[in-house]
């Protein structure tokens, strides 16, 4: 994410998304009646030619709507932002409804009245942007899963089965085992940055070997460490251990999914967590919140009622987290409500 200007006295923010993860930030950060305003190409009827359809040419104009409907489209690379418009060149009347697609690259601005976790998120994603992508292979001898760690989420974006079999020979065996180590490189050797690779058993220690003989490059900026499972029940694992952190640094996925798993195991034992708004509030009488959980989807859809309560936590001490519902542990935490605190002392 680029912040390119910021108006203050205007509330307004000017920025350039570059990948998919900070169209997710927009996605969080845009709300409804909030101004959003881009280059976007819009369908004008030529009065003047009787011969040109009557939907008339679409052309490249910058207009200004206020947002009434905000969504994410990861499938097609962009966020799609409708509403009335509210600026823009004459010949296009204000009040009719637009739709604005931001993909990376789109200069657009946005005014609204900025929250502080608001602020911090576009401060985290600009941030994010100067580290490296986070990939992570979890494989053994059978099968591999490759994991795209963004800042929303965990994506697969390879599932390779091995083809081993005790049936083979030996030399069968070797043939196999080469095609499985190499269709795992063809996967993650476009990617920069440093690749975790993690699993139960030798099947990693086995890869490693062969990335150190053939691939010295990938070999390289490559770490391997070892889980009791496979696929996504072994990358919860390297998520909840916080592998992540200690490799690339604090990294937003691993640090939810830690907090949320906190969360989760006080509630288990009776001990330092509430959930639920009412619970929530509760512990908030007592001054007893240490950090406050609250989903994203959560936040969208009770933005007014869950402002009063982030400001009576920070006024207290405690920090406020922001939780992806995109991974496991965000949809943890929604199916506790959508709100939960992890508290400095036990209340009744």
């Amino acid at each position: 994410m680029k912040i390119i200007k910021e108006i203050p006295e205007k509330n307004i923010i000017k920025i350039i998304p570059e990948n998919l993860d900070d169209l997710w930030h927009l996605y969080n950060i845009i709300e409804k009646n909030n101004v959003v305003s881009a280059i976007t190409e819009r369908r004008i009827e030529d009065k003047g030619d009787k011969l040109r359809a009557d939907r008339g040419t679409k052309k490249r104009v910058y207009l200004g709507i206020k947002a009434e409907k905000i969504n994410f489209h990861e499938d097609t690379n962009r966020l799609r932002i409708s509403g009335k418009i509210i600026h823009g060149p004459d010949d296009i009347p204000l009040g009719s409804y637009h739709t604005i697609d931001i993909e990376p690259l789109t200069e657009v601005s946005i005014q609204k009245n900025w929250k502080r976790w608001d602020l911090e998120r576009l401060k985290d994603a600009e941030d994010s942007a100067k580290k490296p992508k986070v990939v992570v292979v979890i494989m053994d001898d059978n099968e591999a899963n490759v994991f795209l760690i963004r800042e929303y989420g965990a994506k697969e974006v390879a599932y390779i089965k091995s083809g081993l079999s005790k049936k083979l020979d030996y030399k069968r065996q070797e043939q196999e085992k080469f095609r499985y180590y190499n269709e795992i490189v063809d996967v993650i050797s476009p990617y920069n940055g440093k690749i975790l690779v993690a699993g139960p058993g030798f099947g990693k220690n086995n890869f490693q070997k062969y990335l150190s003989e053939k691939y010295r490059d990938i070999y390289q900026r490559t770490i391997f460490e070892s889980t009791n499972h496979t696929g996504r029940l072994g990358l919860n694992e390297v998520l909840k251990s916080g592998i992540i952190d200690r490799i690339y640094g604090q990294d937003r996925l691993s640090k939810e999914t830690q907090l949320v798993n906190k969360l989760l195991e006080e509630i288990s034992k009776k001990g330092l967590a509430v959930y639920g708004t009412d619970d929530v509030k509760n512990a908030l009488n007592y001054s007893a919140i240490e950090t406050l959980l609250i989903t994203d989807e959560f936040l969208r859809k009770n933005r007014k009622k869950i402002e009063d309560i982030v400001n009576s936590v920070e006024g207290i001490g405690g920090k406020t987290v922001i939780i992806s519902t995109e991974h496991d542990a965000g949809k943890q935490l929604k199916g506790l409500g959508g709100i939960g605190a992890i508290l400095r002392f036990p209340i009744e």
